[in-house]
């Protein structure tokens, strides 16, 4: 017996939609179809979730970060006797080299302009003594302070447009603040490192007059805009700062507003530079703040200025249980270094070294977070 005629049968359907008290055929219809499909092949089973995790590999990649390089000036006048470009970073070329990539902040604009190495407080870098950035293995710089202006518009410009031609990648300046505040992002071992940079002037005035070309460290707007796409580019998160009063050991409230910030935003180490003597540290929030690394290639004369520490930061990702990865610092290797000649960073032997550490409450030459 059909479906339908079950039904007609059962419900005495006479086939007369007008009959009282009787099922009309359309429904009964209906009722067949619905009877028919739930009798029929069974409901298949709903389709299995096809978004497969993606397995994060474990990676590990370290960089080395340094504080104000001015090659310019004296350092300029220093590789004119020893005749080589070079010159400024022969003493720690192994360590530079032996890191996946360096950082650090550029102090003097490349202006194009061979013939001026500065002079005073306005500084200049010649064309080829940049060359020592690209040897000892200079991915990123800083740009973002306060002698970024030293030589105008042009010499900015020209500033980002050597560096281009060198691949080195720039932070802290730009034609405009979107792009002064545009994160960069450096890749290593299959880590990828997001920078940003800011500073407390925008030319050598004390902070006092802005401009649209160089990245504040008031504009906490653009901060947090910075981090987050930073955070979306990468899988680890530095904020550089050029702040803070020169020749002190303390951060002051700026600095420290700042660099808080940046955490509480989504950095993953705060690094700065500026005051020309190496600075005590932080730890906010479970991630380090280096107030400031002090001077690296400069050829001021008095002791603290001649002081300067380096930073091997070792990152590692892990898998984190999810099918992700976290990356985070696996240890951070504390490097002072001596400036010998008003030019030349050397590392610093072991009596220097207990002494600079001691200056700035370390006893140990390395940090392992959590321990």
């Amino acid at each position: 017996m059909t479906i339908f005629l079950f039904f007609k049968k059962m419900f005495g359907v006479s086939g007369d939609v007008n009959a009282s008290n009787r099922m009309p055929v359309f429904v009964l219809v209906a009722l067949s179809l619905v009877f028919s499909a739930a009798c029929g092949k069974p409901a298949p089973e709903p389709a299995a979730n096809k978004t497969a995790k993606v397995e994060v590999k474990p990676a590990a990649a370290n960089f080395i970060a340094v504080g104000d390089m001015m090659i310019s000036r004296g350092v300029a006048r220093a590789i004119d006797r020893a005749g080589n470009p070079l010159f400024p970073f022969q003493k720690v070329g192994d360590l530079l080299k032996a890191s996946d990539f360096s950082f650090g902040n550029l102090e003097s604009p490349i202006s194009g302009d061979d013939t001026r190495v500065g002079k005073g407080l306005v500084f200049n870098t010649r064309v080829r003594d940049v060359a020592g950035l690209s040897e000892f293995n200079f991915k990123i710089v800083n740009l973002a302070n306060n002698h970024a202006w030293d030589q105008g518009m042009k010499g900015l410009v020209n500033t980002h447009k050597y560096l281009d031609e060198r691949g080195i990648k720039y932070i802290g300046t730009g034609e405009n603040l979107e792009r002064a505040w545009k994160p960069e992002v450096v890749e290593a071992n299959g880590i990828k490192f997001g920078f940003v940079g800011a500073s407390y002037a925008s030319i050598n005035d004390g902070g006092v007059k802005r401009n649209d070309y160089v990245a504040r460290i008031e504009e906490t707007e653009f901060l947090e805009r910075s981090i987050k796409q930073a955070k979306a580019e990468s899988d680890f998160v530095v904020v550089t700062m050029h702040a803070g009063i020169e020749y002190v050991r303390k951060p002051h409230q700026p600095q420290i507003d700042f660099a808080r910030k940046a955490i509480d935003f989504g950095a993953d180490i705060v690094i700065g530079a500026h005051p020309h003597w190496i600075q005590t540290t932080e730890t906010y929030k479970g991630k380090m703040i280096f107030y400031s690394l002090g001077n690296f290639i400069f050829d001021q004369r008095k002791p603290d200025t001649r002081e300067g520490l380096m930073l091997k930061i070792s990152v590692r990702r892990g898998p984190d249980g999810q099918g992700g990865g976290l990356t985070a610092v696996e240890r951070i290797d504390l490097i002072p270094v001596i400036i010998d000649d008003f030019a030349v960073p050397r590392p610093a032997n072991d009596v220097e070294t207990a002494a600079i550490l001691k200056k700035i409450g370390y006893t140990e030459r390395f940090i392992v977070p959590g321990k």
